[in-house]
């Protein structure tokens, strides 16, 4: 309908109408940039995560950081094959060392914040440390790989012939398999599910300026 009498003028309409549709994106720009956050594509930013499992590991030159008399080490040591033979072949290197479980914490703190190495043992150990380091700090700073390979060990301790063993297994059989123990080790540090699952792809929010549309 509006063009039906401006004929005459088509390309004066049209730089116009350039002209305005440049300022309006201009002024919209301007202020989304000063009155809040400016959250664009631009502001999509990718995790890397470098070690989603033990063959990332053996394949690179990071240090590898084990717990110190773990009864998983003899098997790393008499496996025929693998990535744990691989790893069997390490334990007597450099590139392997050993912590007490009181000294894991410290050592996430400095040698594997630091990027030099990582820390290899059961998935639990971590939820505790990961949790304890998120209170502290408020951030999610580590991260555990997709691929899980030690199995928790606990246990029981009786007398050989203690007539209460078949009932103390019925019992501990029934707390696995109910998830209850599992229940519990979730609630035995605070904020112990806060880093488990972090994402890899994030959105930054940020006002809008020439360094970061440069990127």
């Amino acid at each position: 309908l509006f063009q039906e009498d401006i004929r005459g003028t088509t390309g004066w309409w049209w730089w116009e109408r350039v002209a305005l549709g440049v300022w309006m994106l201009m002024i919209l720009v301007l202020t989304q940039s000063y009155t809040g956050n400016l959250t664009s594509l631009l502001a999509v930013r990718h995790i890397n995560n470098p070690y989603e499992g033990l063959r990332d590991v053996l394949d690179s030159s990071v240090g590898i950081i084990l717990l110190e008399y773990n009864v998983n080490t003899p098997y790393f040591r008499s496996v025929k094959s693998g990535v744990f033979r691989e790893l069997g072949d390490l334990l007597d290197t450099k590139r392997v060392v050993y912590n007490a479980f009181s000294d894991m914490p410290a050592s996430m703190n400095t040698l594997v914040r630091s990027g030099t190495h990582i820390l290899f043992d059961v998935d639990t150990h971590f939820w505790n440390m990961m949790g304890a380091d998120f209170s502290r700090t408020g951030r999610c700073d580590f991260y555990m790989a997709r691929s899980s390979y030690l199995v928790s060990q606990v246990a029981i301790l009786a007398n050989k012939n203690s007539p209460l063993i078949p009932a103390i297994d019925h019992v501990a059989e029934g707390v696995v398999e109910s998830g209850l123990f599992h229940k519990w080790l979730l609630y035995s540090q605070p904020n112990i599910t806060s880093c488990l699952n972090t994402p890899t792809v994030i959105t930054v929010t940020a006002v809008l300026t020439l360094s970061n549309l440069w990127g």
